[in-house]
């Protein structure tokens, strides 16, 4: 009975956008099967007055139920609340990637037009150990993607077992980015050659630092080494910045893409 149905799964489908009538119509059905609108209005409650309007918004507009055609009156059928969220879902998705592109297009301009300064917490990670550590822990959460930009064997070696445990849990999408000059390195050339079972390996001139991205942008980490603060040996940075992890994503795909490919025999 509808009425023994948990008040939370009610509050759960006013929140994703359902009325108060159009909940009790789906949840007598739900509950007491297929009605036509008369016999509909007693058991939920709702105005007969009221009834086809509401109908007509869970069957055309929100996709909840069916309208058998063939009986006369026109029964009503409750679509399963699995295939009925699926459909919710779609629409939020195409609905909020509609009006977020308006949004974006008519208030970007006017918000940029006052260069307002943004607030952002830059955080600084000192010393070997730390630095390795924090690379490793995302390494070690990744769920999709893994993409490694290092500059020496050191980061190569220290990351390449949790990297293949990664790919070993289902984790497929892994690039590795390497400096030329990796690949006349004996040491380097030893560790890559591993790495080329479980990843592809393109290698480029010109790369800063090391870079973990994880999941295709949903977090990153740079480090940079002696090679360029003497004095503080590890130097790692993160920021709390929502566009920190794509734009990272972003720039690696850009190196990925016109960097060369690696294939030893």
């Amino acid at each position: 009975m509808s009425n023994e149905i948990p008040e939370s799964v009610k509050e759960s489908l006013r929140t994703i956008g359902l009325t108060d009538y159009e909940i009790s119509i789906y949840l007598t059905l739900i509950s007491k099967g297929p009605m036509d609108a008369r016999e509909l209005s007693d058991a939920s409650g709702v105005p007969y007055s009221r009834i086809y309007n509401i109908l007509t918004q869970l069957e055309k507009d929100k996709k909840w139920i069916i309208k058998e055609e063939e009986s006369r009156p026109s029964r009503y059928f409750a679509k399963s609340p699995d295939e009925a969220l699926v459909i919710a879902k779609k629409q939020y998705n195409d609905m909020f990637d509609e009006n977020s592109n308006l949004i974006i297009h008519n208030l970007t301009s006017i918000y940029q037009s006052h260069d307002t300064p943004i607030k952002v917490a830059l955080y600084i990670h000192r010393g070997r150990e730390v630095c390795l550590n924090r690379a490793l822990s995302l390494i070690r959460i990744a769920k999709t993607a893994i993409y490694l930009v290092s500059m020496n064997f050191e980061f190569l070696d220290i990351f390449y077992e949790d990297i293949r445990k990664a790919r070993a849990r289902g984790v497929t999408d892994i690039k590795v980015l390497v400096e030329e000059e990796s690949i006349n390195d004996e040491e380097s050339k030893n560790i890559l050659i591993k790495y080329q079972d479980i990843s592809e390996i393109k290698y480029r001139n010109q790369l800063f630092g090391t870079s973990i991205i994880i999941d295709e942008g949903e977090d990153a980490f740079i480090v940079l080494t002696q090679k360029f603060f003497k004095k503080r040996s590890y130097f790692g940075a993160i920021t709390d910045h929502l566009a920190f992890g794509p734009a990272a994503n972003y720039y690696f795909n850009y190196l990925y893409e016109t960097a060369e490919p690696i294939k030893f025999k």
